[in-house]
């Protein structure tokens, strides 16, 4: 009589295990490189919006204040005032910024009460990580555009 065997070889088990790994190794770096578009994407993302909102609430007259944008040490912060250093925190919208995304072009955009034009006139702003790097620009009516 024949005994009919149920279930996997140790080789046909080690074969997939293998092929498995092999496809995970070779994924990894795609997978990486996603992070990192997806970081300087989130960073673009919030950095349009916290732009586009200190307009908005400039021009509202929100707490009756000018309202501004700063960059700095991997934060992205909101805040009420012309002046980082003299704002009032309470105020403060803060957003952290992924260490490996760096974010150059100017630190500091302020826009005017009522009007909401922007100071400095014109801005461009450049978010990259590696290879990847996207560019916010601010035109002189405070239009943000990526």
């Amino acid at each position: 009589m024949q005994r009919k065997n149920n279930g996997f070889t140790l080789i046909e088990l080690i074969l997939v295990i293998a092929i498995i790994s092999f496809i995970a190794l070779l994924s990894s770096p795609f997978f990486a490189r996603f992070l990192v578009q997806n970081a300087v994407d989130n960073t673009v993302d919030e950095l349009s919006g916290s732009l586009r909102k200190a307009q908005t609430y400039a021009m509202a007259g929100k707490q009756g204040s000018t309202w501004s944008v700063n960059f700095s040490s991997n934060t992205i912060t909101l805040y009420k005032g012309l002046s980082f250093a003299g704002r009032d925190p309470a105020f403060d919208e803060e957003f952290s910024v992924n260490p490996a995304v760096s974010v150059s072009g100017i630190s500091d955009i302020d826009y005017a009460r009522v009007t909401g034009l922007p100071t400095p006139v014109t801005a461009t702003i450049t978010i990259s990580s590696g290879s990847n790097s996207k560019t916010v620009t601010i035109n002189s009516q405070g239009v943000v555009s990526r």
